[in-house]
């Protein structure tokens, strides 16, 4: 499976349908099954390892990507954030009025989540189907390590200083 992965903020151009608050960014992953692999994928999780508040997770029904068949599509059947497994979790599985529910070799997903997070980095994910788990890494919300915690408050500071004088 391939994963094209999208990072907004409050300050992008967020696709329709999207609003954010000042601190929050929208994580957006477009699953593109391998049509060259039998495998159906059965769940996707992104992992949250800095424990970061999830506050919205979903799936886009409204966007179909340049190059992509609308009626290829298959959204998750279940989907929301784990605080024990510190993931966001997309499950394909367990709809059983449709045993074809699963992400299927020719078919794509557009998922997504909300954190409060003030910036991100690469991290964890893993696509699972047939018993078999494919890790990636992606963009997922972190905290700014400590020293660059503190490089942003001296630049404000130094920034209201320059502003006064």
């Amino acid at each position: 499976m391939t994963v094209w992965s999208y990072v907004f903020d409050a300050t992008t151009d967020l696709p329709n349908g999207f609003v954010l608050e000042a601190d929050e960014m929208l994580f957006a992953y477009l699953l593109d099954a391998d049509e060259a692999k039998p495998i159906s994928i059965d769940s996707y999780s992104v992992g949250n390892p800095n424990l970061m508040p999830i506050t919205s997770v979903g799936y886009s029904t409204t966007i179909t990507p340049p190059g992509y068949d609308g009626g290829l599509r298959e959204d998750p059947y279940l989907f929301g954030y784990s605080g024990p497994a510190q993931a966001t979790i997309f499950t394909y599985t367990g709809n059983f009025s449709d045993p074809f529910s699963t992400l299927d070799p020719e078919e794509w997903s557009l998922v997504w989540y909300v954190a409060e997070a003030p910036t991100w980095d690469f991290g964890p994910a893993t696509a699972s189907g047939a018993g078999i788990g494919v890790n990636e890494i992606v963009p997922v919300p972190i905290i700014p390590a400590p020293g660059a915690l503190a490089l942003l408050g001296l630049a404000g500071f130094a920034g209201t200083r320059r502003r006064r004088a």
